[in-house]
């Protein structure tokens, strides 16, 4: 004879099913307060000649407070047209969005996501208006940095040269002056206008070692460094240096992820990337930070070198957040991946290559702060 279900079992049941119910509807409202689907929002329409790869679901931050979300990108209608964005914001912060606001496109760090940031404009002007058009600034992009600092630093050169050339001809005139040698060597004779063009000729050595020790440090500023040999590898290496934090890395050989000489992942690839996030799992801990480091020994040219290996980074990266979600550290929480192509350049701040290490190869490196 079956006995029936206890009265008392039901209501645990009950009560079982319903606490599903609501923490997957807390879970369902947090991941769409993210996307500021469920709280009160206005509109608002920013254009840009480019937007740099920004794309919809992109933040949007005023003053530095996280305000929205991208909603849209609307392509132009014709060639030569700017790119619309219409940005979704906070109700609650419409009073600091003032008709004369500001968008601009930044990142955030070196190698971070694109984000929009709001300058909120004058006290005196009106509020903007719904799906208001406001202003905007055209982004600073990297290569725009390096054509204005290539030249500068150009003419800081050719001013350089011309110096020393211009001071080594002044010497040449004192040194026939103090001989006596020549019209002028004959009529000065004065020990004291001597005295002078020696002194003269001192401060012009002095001046030119003071340029090229400003030249000297320029070549060490990113991103103007990469106008030189060792291009903006001073601050790509600060990205592998953590001296506080637990280091545990995978190399991969280049052969065996890519298509010779590309950037795309073969089935191989595929398979291997597969074994590092397993393993990745194992190693990473909620405040683990993940760098993805591509090298090569192709030096033909070091420029397409670097711009090679940095796409592999990018492969590599976009595969394991896209497929094995190694960005994710918990609920709501995400860690740091950072993808970058070191080309042919070897990072001091690297640890010392295994033996048998291949020149080619993708590095997987956890890093787990210890203080």
């Amino acid at each position: 004879m079956r006995r029936g279900i206890g009265r008392w079992r039901v209501l645990a049941n009950l009560g079982f099913a319903l606490a599903v119910l609501a923490l997957g509807g807390f879970g369902l409202h947090q991941v769409a307060g993210r996307h500021w689907k469920v709280q009160p929002t206005f509109r608002v329409r920013a254009q840009f000649e480019t937007i740099c790869g920004l794309e919809a679901g992109h933040r949007v931050r005023l003053q530095g407070i996280d305000a929205g979300v991208v909603e849209r990108v609307v392509p132009p209608g014709e060639p030569g047209r700017p790119v619309e964005l219409v940005l979704r914001i906070d109700e609650r912060l419409r009073p600091l969005v003032r008709a004369d606001a500001v968008a601009r496109i930044v990142s955030e760090g070196l190698v971070g996501a694109k984000v929009v940031e709001l300058a909120p404009g004058r006290p005196e002007a009106p509020p903007v208006a719904e799906l208001g058009p406001i202003a905007s600034e055209r982004p600073i992009e990297v290569s725009d940095l390096l054509k204005k600092a290539e030249g500068s630093l150009a003419r800081l050169e050719s001013l350089a040269r011309s110096a020393e050339n211009g001071l080594e001809e002044v010497n040449a005139i004192t040194g026939s002056i103090r001989r006596g040698q020549g019209s002028l060597g004959k009529l000065v004779r004065d020990e004291t206008i001597y005295q002078d063009l020696v002194t003269v000729a001192r401060r012009g050595q002095r001046t030119l070692t003071a340029l090229e020790e400003n030249l000297e440090a320029l070549k060490q500023t990113w991103p103007l460094s990469r106008y030189f040999d060792r291009r903006a590898y001073l601050d790509r290496e600060r990205v592998l240096f953590q001296p506080g934090a637990r280091r545990n890395s995978r190399a991969l050989r280049a052969e065996d992820l890519f298509e010779p000489g590309r950037s795309v992942l073969t089935p191989l690839g595929r398979s291997r990337l597969d074994e590092v996030a397993r393993w990745f799992k194992q190693a990473s801990r909620p405040r683990s930070e993940l760098v993805i480091a591509a090298f090569t020994d192709d030096d033909r040219d070091q420029d397409l070198a670097e711009v090679l290996t940095q796409e592999q980074a990018d492969a590599v990266r976009k595969y394991l957040v896209e497929k094995h979600s190694v960005q994710s550290a918990g609920w709501f929480k995400h860690r740091k991946v950072a993808a970058v192509g070191f080309g042919t350049h070897v990072p001091r701040t690297l640890e010392p290559a295994t033996p048998g290490q291949p020149a080619r190869r993708v590095e997987i490196i956890v890093f787990t702060p210890q203080t």
